[in-house]
């Protein structure tokens, strides 16, 4: 039973990419504090920095956060530079204002090391929600149980920094993708929720 469960046909492999793209992301970052580099791939850099050919350079953040509409900016940078400060998970969600006028709502979720290390790094992914549709979902995850398992995740993708195999990496992005969205969807609820207890 078992030698045939092995040597019978194997499922084809999943398409983690088009897994990706279907699910929302757009891109994802890494940060270091030598002088204060980001570095976007081009998804990202699109998005955020209105200019694709910027993969992969280190950036300051003005740079990298260009785009960011300029309403929530401010409020953006402060929190991401609370967080370089003290180390741990960062969260946003915002607007973005491309270079045509085109604007999108994004949900940012990342992770910085604490500690003053140059050496440490922080990464993050980048969720386009502009498009998300209203939720069936007649429950909602705990928000803690949610983001503990984002920071954990994190965790996983800077422990596998030095390990030369993209495809962990890409599980590691997913997991962090889907994650996100829950947080998401359970964001909108609970908004939606408020605005009927106090239209009640």
């Amino acid at each position: 039973m078992i030698a045939d469960a092995i040597q019978g046909p194997r499922p084809q492999p999943v398409d983690l990419s088009a897994a990706l793209d279907a699910s929302g992301i757009v891109g994802t970052w890494s940060w270091s504090p030598r002088a204060e580099g980001w570095t976007l791939d081009a998804g990202a850099a699109d998005l955020l920095a209105g200019d694709p050919g910027l993969a992969g350079r280190p950036l300051p953040l003005a740079v990298a956060k260009a785009c960011v509409h300029p309403e929530d900016r401010p409020a953006v940078v402060r929190q991401f530079k609370a967080v370089r400060e003290r180390g741990g998970l960062f969260t946003a969600e915002y607007r973005t204002l491309s270079p045509t006028g085109q604007i999108r709502r994004i949900l940012e979720r990342g992770r910085i090391p604490p500690g003053a290390s140059s050496r440490r790094l922080g990464h993050g992914v980048i969720i386009d929600v502009t498009d998300e549709p209203p939720t069936t979902r007649s429950t909602v995850e705990p928000a803690d149980a949610l983001t503990q398992a984002v920071d954990r995740a994190l965790e996983c993708r800077d422990a596998l920094e030095g390990v030369a195999d993209s495809e962990l990496r890409l599980l590691i992005d997913m997991l962090l993708l889907h994650l996100g969205r829950r947080i998401a969807k359970a964001s909108t609820i609970g908004a939606s929720a408020h605005g009927t207890a106090q239209r009640g």
